[in-house]
């Protein structure tokens, strides 16, 4: 409390609205939902406010999402979240939220999962949370004529229909079984909308271009989802559905993809411990130089006290400045390594081992989208 003069006392509760929005702003999402909001009633109807949701899903800053891969008869590792300050110094913190079996994926801070609960209607139930939070709920049952194997799906928002989108790869049952890349396809949900899941056409697609979908889980980025092979990447407009071929600049033996949350970008491997690094306009499937070289040669004996494995970009913690990398998918006491692209600072942190020995990465930000 503060006396100025005769005046009277002055306290956060004589703020103006306006000011006080601005403060409550800096504070992280899971604390503005767990104990702002509950100081009093001016505070709650603020944070519930549409405008200060958008307002702070959008001046959020993605982080790293370290998501263990884990088996679920075992006790399970919560996720690691790994942010970046305005220094590029590196900050952990653990998720409050307990993983669930499958593979996940995210989107404006929303979570993407399998989940454990089976019954008549989900054959491989589906849903979204948000761990800043608590907030879930279950998707539409996958359709029964189509056979999934290993789920592999996407997830992304389009901005212009302000709508959120889960795509999921399927292969058609036959008897006896065709070719796999002539039963490959797309279904799309558009949650909140679709009380079922709609067919994408791909068969027009070249059958390259349609075993993508079942390589890996799609990248998400703004208004896009990525497949990245090689050289090539097809990439989804998730508003018009609509996909597209696009081909790295030059040649080389190792191709990165990674989202920075934004967009998406390209590490192509010009030695063990040389990076160049690419941007992709998805709007027009062009790749332009995004940065210059990383060149990590100089820090060659310090990076192989942590491991004599081969050193692999995992995901930009705050992009352009700061960049993860791994060693490898299985070791035991794994690290990370995080390089500062402005300092060429090296900072490490050692993961928990995970039961399979893995981790996720995925660009993260925790916001309160939902809350309202």
């Amino acid at each position: 409390m503060i006396y100025v003069g005769k005046e009277r006392p002055t306290n956060i509760e004589t703020l103006p609205t306006d000011l006080l929005f601005e403060i409550l702003l800096r504070l992280p999402a899971d604390h503005l939902y767990e104990r702002a909001r509950l100081v009093c009633r001016r505070w709650y109807h603020i944070i519930h406010s549409h405008a200060f949701i958008n307002a702070q899903m959008h001046g959020a800053i993605y982080g790293l999402l370290l998501w263990p891969l884990n088996d679920n008869t075992l006790p399970l590792h919560l996720p690691l979240y790994v942010t970046a300050d305005t220094d590029g110094g590196i900050h952990t913190s653990e998720l409050n939220h307990t993983p669930k079996l499958g593979f996940p994926a995210t989107c404006n801070g929303l979570v993407l999962e399998m989940a454990l609960v089976m019954d008549t209607k989900h054959d491989c139930p589906l849903r979204l949370v948000n761990p800043a939070t608590k907030q879930s709920f279950l998707l539409p049952a996958l359709p029964r004529r189509i056979s999934y194997g290993q789920l592999v799906y996407g997830f992304a928002y389009s901005a212009a229909s302000l709508a959120y989108k889960v795509i999921q790869k399927y292969t058609v049952c036959t008897s006896p079984p065709r070719l796999p890349a002539a039963d490959y396809g797309l279904d799309v949900l558009t949650v909140g909308v679709d009380e079922s899941w709609r067919h994408v056409e791909v068969h027009h697609l070249s059958d390259h271009v349609r075993s993508f979908f079942f390589s890996k889980a799609p990248l998400t980025s703004e208004g896009f989802l990525h497949w990245g092979r090689g050289r090539h990447c097809a990439t989804m407009d998730v508003e018009t559905e609509i996909i597209t071929l696009s081909e790295a600049p030059y040649q080389y033996k190792y191709y990165y993809y990674l989202s920075t949350g934004r967009c998406l970008s390209l590490l192509v491997g010009c030695g063990d411990l040389s990076w160049e690094v690419w941007e992709l306009k998805a709007e027009t499937g062009e790749w332009r130089k995004a940065l210059p070289n990383i060149e990590l040669g100089a820090e060659r004996c310090r990076i192989q006290q942590f491991s004599d494995r081969f050193l692999e970009p995992l995901g930009w913690v705050k992009y352009p400045q700061v960049l993860a990398f791994y060693f490898g998918a299985y070791t035991s006491g794994r690290h990370c390594i995080f390089y500062n692209l402005d300092t060429h600072q090296l900072d490490s942190i050692e993961l928990p081992q995970s039961y399979i020995g893995g981790y996720q990465a995925f660009p993260h930000k925790n916001n309160l989208i939902w809350l309202c």
